[in-house]
């Protein structure tokens, strides 16, 4: 068996369905088994329901014949309404239950998702093809997705299917002839279903790409943080364009797949048609030759309508629905089938320092090294600087260094842990960092920086943090004071670029770390701030290791140990005085930035 036919069968609707009702059981195990009954119930009770009607009417033409209203007739007629009865109480619960699962598994599946991310390797998010994946993903995982994927296969599974084997049954008994009519029904029908399932994975894989663009797009023209920028440029007209273009090529494949399949349900229409005009004119026939009863004949009649609404309703509509779906929900079910990152539990020493031995890194479908053979040391509580022109491997450098990526070649070690076989989970709880494209989380001042450590949070810790970075949450941007909500969004208050630096900063230096990177921590802060912050930064990470990322040579002063890359490689490194008597990159870099400021 080759490859392609082991994913088939490892993600065919049956086994799909079963890694969802798993999923959903373990949510809420007493609402699903409960469920669960209850449609199979309902479902049965239908055919309580038929036996009742032929049993009926064959009682109520024998006592016509006979002039008398008997026992046999009383019971007859009790029996079906009881069994009425209880059919409509079964739909009751059935809608009661189906809605208290449904609320219950929303976010459910979602949850799943989030808590697979941070699993996976941070590299995977640098490759195009895996953020289409992760769009597709959530896109099953969705209300439109997981959730009514499981419900509509539950109805038919549990309650249409159980339903159409006893009234197989039931007709094989009064003629196998009837039971092969409608059996003839169901094969033309499931074939055009099969080609629907292929035509709507096809349709998802065709416009994952389109649909993130169109995400991204909209975000430009309707977004918060973009719309300023945005107008201001004129720029509007040609995101609208872009919009535009995106709706089109997503459009064009979308008529194309539903309109092969207005053709198919056309199709699958005149079968269920003829089969019930088919039907009903085979028991005309046996009724009038004597071959069933009347009340058989009331019995089918009445039932056959029932379960032709049955069959168009499951195979047309329930079946349809999941057929258009299951390719979202399939994307969603490979990816949690990712395969996570492998590593060790270990207890990572941070007094040990960071080391790198002979490390070399390159991105997916690069030929250039990003970090070529780098060995390092960075000693447990010195604060390290890395400068260098862009694209020379700072940044890379420093995910290297905290763990985030993994070396292609060399070793990293974090104390006497190896990156490359411990848990990523184990050394960066004691990570912490400051970056310069933050966050600005629309919550209040004081979820802002707790997020980073938000179990055991302290008031009189945040207090003092936010006092340390100078904000004052008595002063007029914070009206609510820490319960002030950063966002007039949400009904609370908009603050400078330089205050959202500090609650970046205050966010980061929250959580209790051994390990801390700064980059480019204070661009949008003041040049007399900002030294008063570099001298704090100093103070507060007494003790602790920092990995500052900046193009201020100035903020290296503050440096015990700085490292100046370029094209990948460490081409200088020493302290400030060190690299200056050099008269190296470091001067130069330093020295033309002194002029400008001057």
């Amino acid at each position: 068996m080759n490859d392609n036919v082991k994913k088939q069968s490892k993600y065919n609707i049956f086994t799909i369905m079963c890694r969802l009702y798993k999923v959903a059981f373990k949510e809420c195990p007493v609402r699903m088994l409960v469920y669960s009954l209850v449609l199979f119930a309902n479902g049965v009770i239908q055919i309580a329901i038929t036996y009742g009607t032929e049993l009926f009417y064959d009682n109520v033409s024998l006592g016509a014949r006979e002039r008398t209203i008997s026992s046999a007739i009383m019971f007859s007629f009790l029996f079906l309404m009881a069994a009425i009865l209880v059919s409509h109480i079964l739909n009751g619960c059935d809608n009661y239950l189906g809605t208290s699962v449904h609320v219950v598994l929303i976010g459910k599946f979602e949850e799943r998702m989030h808590k697979k991310v941070v699993k996976l390797d941070p590299l995977l998010f640098e490759d195009t093809k895996f953020l289409d994946d992760i769009n597709k993903a959530f896109q099953g995982s969705g209300v439109s997705g997981c959730t009514y994927v499981l419900e509509a296969f539950m109805v038919i599974m549990l309650s249409q299917v159980p339903y159409m084997i006893l009234m197989s049954i039931y007709l094989y008994k009064l003629s196998p002839v009837l039971a092969f009519c409608i059996f003839l029904i169901f094969v033309p029908v499931a074939i055009s279903q099969y080609i629907r399932i292929q035509v709507f994975e096809k349709l998802e894989d065709e416009t994952a790409s389109c649909r993130r663009k169109y995400d991204y797009y909209t975000e430009c023209v309707a977004g918060r943080e973009y719309f300023k920028e945005t107008r201001m440029l004129g720029a509007y007209n040609y995101f609208s364009r872009l919009i535009g273009e995106t709706i089109k090529k997503i459009n064009d494949k979308a008529w194309k797949c539903y309109g092969k399949m207005a053709r198919l349900e056309i199709l699958m229409r005149f079968i269920t048609l003829a089969g019930y005009v088919g039907v009903i004119l085979l028991l005309v026939y046996y009724v009038i030759n004597g071959r069933i009863g009347v009340g058989a004949f009331a019995a089918v009649f009445s039932s056959i309508a029932v379960m032709f609404d049955m069959i168009e309703s499951a195979l047309g509509q329930q079946l349809g629905g999941v057929f258009e779906t299951i390719g979202m929900v399939t994307n969603y079910v490979k990816f949690l089938d990712m395969e996570e990152m492998q590593g060790e539990e270990a207890v990572v020493d941070y007094s040990g320092g960071i080391q790198l031995h002979n490390v070399s890194f390159s991105y997916k479908g690069s030929e250039k090294m990003a970090v070529k053979n780098v060995s390092l040391t960075v000693r447990s509580g010195e604060t390290l600087a890395i400068v260098g022109e862009n694209g020379a491997g700072k940044s890379t450098l420093v995910k290297l260094l905290i763990g985030l990526y993994r070396p292609d070649e060399g070793e990293v070690y974090i104390g006497q842990s190896n990156t490359g076989n411990t848990k990523m989970q184990c050394y960066q709880d004691k990570i912490s960092g400051v970056f310069q494209n933050y966050q600005k989380y629309k919550m209040t001042l004081k979820d802002n920086v707790v997020i980073s450590a938000f179990e055991g949070q302290e008031s009189d810790k945040v207090n003092r943090t936010l006092k340390n970075v100078g904000i004052d949450i008595n002063g007029e941007e914070y009206p609510e004071g820490l319960d002030t909500i950063l966002s007039t969004e949400f009904g609370g208050t908009d603050i400078s670029g330089g205050q959202w630096q500090r609650v970046a900063i205050a966010r980061g230096m929250y959580k209790e770390h051994e390990v801390i990177v700064l980059d480019e921590p204070t661009s949008a802060i003041d040049p007399i701030e900002e030294y008063a912050l570099y001298n704090k930064f100093k103070e507060m990470s007494k003790d602790k290791t920092a990995i500052l990322v900046t193009h201020r040579m100035g903020s290296c002063k503050i440096a015990d140990h700085i490292i100046v890359m370029d094209e990948g490689q460490i081409i200088e490194e020493g302290t400030h005085e060190d690299l200056m008597n050099k008269n190296g990159k470091y001067k130069e870099m330093y020295v033309a930035q002194a002029q400008w400021y001057a």
